[in-house]
């Protein structure tokens, strides 16, 4: 089964902790410009779209061939500014692909894209990681997602779970650092942005949450290689080393 395929990158200008972050040059591109091509190698997907709330971040899209969307500069939260987006675009499946992960794995999301397309029961799926390292695990800047034996969610949490009662930490089958990239179904994405906020999703700042509340199954989907995002100014050198590392163009 073949679905339209769009990917929308959610980007502001006014992160708090990394303003601008999107414009910042990492090995000679402005982030939204290597996490745009590497949606391009995403494969099946009819269209890649920026979601932005400023002129900056738009003109710079636009200067190296992209396509970029101006969306309300007081979107919630990066779903909901993918959400507009998806209302103005002919999509059956929609990939909120954060504007921050410019080393991201198209194969990866493309298995994401594939979970959907090859099972009618799937609405959303997400990305993970094995979580090996007792640091990762009590950083809360790092998700954590616990899965069932059919990796589906069971939770996502800032917090080190799930808690050893009677040892240290141990690397998990069930247990994975989530990388942030949603594949959802159009109109489930939409149903979704009308759900009021959750509890769960208040108290840990998950806006997943609200999915795994109601009772829906978030399919997880195995990365082959873990691609850390930016989220902090010491995000920046070690994503740049990575990026020479790799050789990637793009």
């Amino acid at each position: 089964m073949t679905s339209d395929v769009a990917v929308v990158i959610p980007a502001r200008y006014a992160a708090s902790r990394l303003p601008g972050k999107p414009l910042i040059p990492i090995a000679g591109k402005p982030m939204i410009q290597w996490v745009y091509e590497r949606a391009l190698q995403i494969r099946n997907v009819s269209q890649v779209i920026v979601a932005t709330d400023d002129l900056r971040i738009a003109d710079t899209v636009k200067q190296f061939g992209g396509v970029a969307i101006m969306t309300p500069e007081n979107c919630a939260n990066g779903s909901e500014r993918v959400g507009i987006v998806a209302h103005l675009i002919d999509a059956d499946i929609v990939v909120n692909l954060q504007g921050d992960e410019p080393l991201i794995s198209p194969a990866a999301v493309t298995q994401a894209i594939m979970a959907l397309q090859q099972n009618p029961a799937l609405s959303v799926a997400t990305l993970g990681f094995p979580l090996e390292d007792a640091f990762d695990w009590q950083n809360p800047a790092i998700v954590k997602v616990l899965v069932n034996c059919n990796m589906q969610a069971i939770y996502f949490s800032r917090a080190p779970i799930p808690h050893p009662r009677d040892d240290e930490f141990q690397p998990l089958p069930l247990l994975f650092r989530h990388i942030g990239v949603y594949v959802y179904r159009k109109n489930f994405l939409l149903q979704f942005l009308e759900w009021p906020e959750g509890v769960l999703e208040k108290v840990e700042k998950l806006e997943q949450l609200r999915i795994v509340e109601r009772g829906f199954p978030i399919h997880v989907v195995l990365a082959e290689s873990l691609s850390p995002g930016v989220d902090t100014p010491e995000d920046l050198p070690k994503v740049e080393e990575l990026i020479k590392q790799r050789g990637q163009n793009g």
